[in-house]
């Protein structure tokens, strides 16, 4: 498996590439597109900036388009919904800050409240199909989305977090999910 990782400028990166498969390879947002025509998967890191200004939503169409799977972390979470066609909006500014998100129907989160870290400052809304939110936090803000069919999933939160007790294991089943 050639697992791409997508590294935004984030100082979160590498404790995400710690929960990837070893070997994986990682390469800065501008030579991403270059590097998808030998990767089997992508992993979009977190990063500081908005995904458009990152040049990360045709990354991720050119990803989807090739039917790669794709596990978008914060700013890769937010590319994943626009390059479906979600809107994104500017939330209230949530870093460093545990939440309980609540997860439904996903095929990498059991059902039920989960303890996240957040770490951002913008929301996807109006997620349409066939992307399905799979968890959300009691006021509505988006935390987890997934393609119902496809091994598409977007964590709004960092896994990667000492505040996120289950990180692991939602990485872990993304990757099972492609044997």
């Amino acid at each position: 498996m050639a697992v791409l990782f997508v590294e935004n400028d984030d100082s979160f990166s590498f404790n995400v590439v710690d929960l990837l498969p070893a070997g994986t390879h990682v390469v800065r947002t501008a030579d991403a597109a270059a590097a998808l025509a030998h990767a089997s998967v992508v992993v979009i890191g977190p990063g500081p900036t908005d995904p458009h200004r990152a040049g990360l939503v045709s990354l991720v169409s050119r990803a989807l388009e090739r039917d790669l799977p794709v596990l978008g972390i914060c700013l890769g979470h937010q590319a994943l919904g626009l390059a479906l066609g979600a809107r994104l909006v500017r939330s209230t500014p949530t870093h460093g800050k545990v939440a309980l998100a609540t997860a439904t129907g996903s095929r990498f989160l059991a059902d039920g409240p989960h303890e996240v870290m957040r770490y951002h400052s913008l929301s996807l809304v109006d997620v349409p199909q066939p992307l399905v939110v799979t968890a959300r936090l009691d006021d509505g803000t988006v935390m987890a989305v997934e393609h119902p069919t496809r091994p598409v999933l977007g964590l709004q939160f960092h896994p990667d977090s000492f505040g996120t007790p289950r990180g692991r294991a939602y990485v872990d089943a993304f990757f099972r999910s492609l044997s």
